[in-house]
């Protein structure tokens, strides 16, 4: 859906009709279509559709495939900013601490936002490597492991749309040659994980597995290690784990 641009009349009153909108969606309505979201706001449908239309562009709200609209991740960048956390960082937490503890690297996680790795939370120490990543921030998804890991389990279309991209190079490592990206990402979904060595940061490399729901790829858990540092094996089967348990607390919730 292309986007719109709303009348600009009554700005209160499209302020009240979006949040009525985005108001819509819970537990029970986590995907709606366009028909849905209409009878439930009872609006009329040419309003709905330009205003589901700008909090579509503002990703505020993401179309599938299947047509629905869902909560876009947009408010994932807001929220960091909110006293309390959200849903995902709330129910993996207890588990990157634990994973923390265990490793002492840098752990984050992290969700697809528009083309780009959104770090949902980060755990350093003083042992762990500086990164430039941060909660709230965004990075590329071909140059970091769990970019990579987000970016491998999306459709073929979505992938060669990213690939078609002009993409930054910020270390002589980084890997922007399309076809070598393909291998590399036909690699993570062989194999289940991704690996990173000095594609963002020099010195350091990285490893990320994906969290899955339904068969889908909901988000990331990483660590960020120093190269010397990186042993897969123990890392891989470390993460596996953790991607496990933060998995099993969102479907309790």
């Amino acid at each position: 859906m292309s986007p719109a641009r709303v009348d600009s009349g009554a700005p209160t009153a499209l302020l009240e009709r979006a949040m009525e909108i985005l108001s819509c969606f819970d537990p029970k309505h986590s995907a709606l279509t366009l028909t849905q979201i209409a009878e439930l706001t009872k609006l009329p449908m040419s309003t709905c559709h330009r205003i589901v239309g700008t909090l579509e562009s503002g990703g505020f709200l993401s179309k599938g495939s299947d047509r629905k609209f869902r909560v876009g991740t947009k408010l994932w960048t807001i929220a960091q900013h909110a006293p309390l956390s959200e849903r995902l960082r709330e129910s993996a937490l207890p588990t990157l601490a634990r994973l923390y503890e265990e490793t002492g690297e840098n752990v984050t996680l992290a969700v697809l936002d528009r083309g780009q790795a959104l770090y949902v939370d980060r755990l350093v120490g003083e042992r762990s490597i500086p990164t430039i990543s941060r909660a709230g921030g965004h990075l590329p998804l071909h140059t970091t492991g769990v970019g990579k890991v987000l970016l491998a389990y999306q459709s073929e279309k979505a992938i060669e749309q990213y690939l078609a991209q002009p993409l930054p190079k910020p270390t002589p490592q980084s890997i922007t040659q399309p076809d070598a990206l393909r291998k590399d990402l036909a690699e993570v979904r062989r194999n289940g994980y991704s690996i990173t060595r000095q594609e963002m940061t020099r010195g350091s490399g990285s490893i990320a597995v994906p969290i899955m729901r339904n068969g889908k790829c909901v988000a990331a858990v990483g660590v960020i290690v120093h190269l010397n540092r990186l042993d897969t094996n123990r890392l891989v089967s470390t993460l596996t784990d953790a991607a496990a348990s933060i998995a099993a607390e969102l479907d309790g919730h």
